[in-house]
């Protein structure tokens, strides 16, 4: 389960991705998160994956607060998700098996 209460994101120089959002996603949901460009939608997700940590408000994945976690537990929380980018970020001298 996925949850976020009272979440705000706000980036350097005074832009705000997300304000005050909460909303659940529960096991075996399926979810489409759609919007226009700049709407937050990757911000949500980095804030679920821990690249970025809310300014305010806390996010938990599975009962777990994602912002509070230490950077050496992060690994392991990202072995619960999965998440696909748009820049791929792969290694051109590795095949796809590899790159996994």
């Amino acid at each position: 389960m996925i949850q976020f209460s009272s979440v705000t994101k706000r980036y350097p120089g005074g832009h705000t991705a997300l304000d005050n959002i909460t909303l659940e996603f529960n096991e075996g949901e399926l979810v489409f998160l759609t919007g226009h460009s700049g709407a937050g939608k990757s911000t949500l997700l980095k804030l679920i994956a821990a690249i970025e940590r809310p300014t305010s408000g806390m996010v938990t994945l599975k009962g777990q607060n994602v912002g509070r976690m230490s950077r050496h537990a992060i690994p392991y929380l990202r072995r619960n998700i999965g998440l696909i980018f748009q820049d791929h970020k792969l290694l051109f001298d590795r095949n796809v098996m590899e790159n996994a």
